[in-house]
């Protein structure tokens, strides 16, 4: 699924709730794409033989992965000058891109710490809604500084994947279905283009709460409009 289909479409949902407003109100709809880049992590894990998954034995698996694109659609108010509260929900699809298993055990000889490649699938697909509150400080130079934070959940899928190692040897990962609490902080600016309209630019930093480091990093662009 391409990330670009929902980011387009809650972008228009914006516009389209935002044409008929009238004056700068409390309230407000916001919209923004950015780019979605997720640590490496390492963790323990268990191996098998795809002939014979009863066959498990232990051992560590470190991963990398690749940039993606993200896409959130929010309803705010503004419960008083210069504090806002909203509700935002929002999606990115990512693929890994390295991944490195280690294992001690003789019957695993490839699994000893080499990278392998991404070849295929290994695609996460990772739904999330957050509720946030922002401070916004006063206007410098016309931009309008601010901070916050959030929790929430996230709704994750991953596929199965293919990996190549440095001797053309394949690797199978495995996929599934789970879901995860979430933290987010975050800092930016808006810039007013009209009364109701502002463009804004900010960084986030997301982690999920999983059985391993999960952490996020985020840069986005959006725009937003009072009503």
């Amino acid at each position: 699924m391409d990330v670009r289909t929902p980011v387009l479409a809650g972008m228009a949902i914006v516009l389209s709730i935002a044409a008929p407003a009238r004056a700068d109100g409390p309230w407000y709809v916001s919209g923004s794409v950015g780019g979605y880049f997720r640590e490496s992590n390492s963790g323990t894990t268990s191996f098998f033989h795809s002939d014979d998954p009863t066959f498990r034995v232990p051992g560590t698996e470190s991963l990398s992965y690749n940039p993606s694109v993200i896409g959130n659609v929010a309803v705010g108010y503004a419960l008083m000058p210069q504090i806002r509260v909203e509700a935002e929900i929002g999606y990115t699809d990512y693929t890994g891109n390295t991944l490195n298993p280690l294992t001690h055990n003789p019957k695993f000889p490839r699994l000893n710490g080499s990278t392998f490649t991404h070849l295929n699938g290994d695609d996460y697909r990772r739904f999330m809604g957050t509720a946030n509150v922002f401070y916004d400080f006063l206007p410098m130079a016309g931009f309008t500084p601010y901070i916050g934070g959030g929790i929430g959940a996230s709704a994750n899928k991953k596929s199965f994947g293919q990996f190549v190692g440095p001797t053309g040897s394949r690797f199978n990962s495995s996929g599934g279905s789970s879901a995860e609490g979430l933290a987010l902080l975050e800092a930016g600016a808006a810039y007013p283009l009209t009364d109701n309209l502002a463009i804004t630019a900010s960084y986030r930093y997301m982690h999920f709460f999983d059985d391993g480091e999960d952490i996020a990093h985020i840069v986005k662009m959006g725009v937003r409009y009072s009503f």
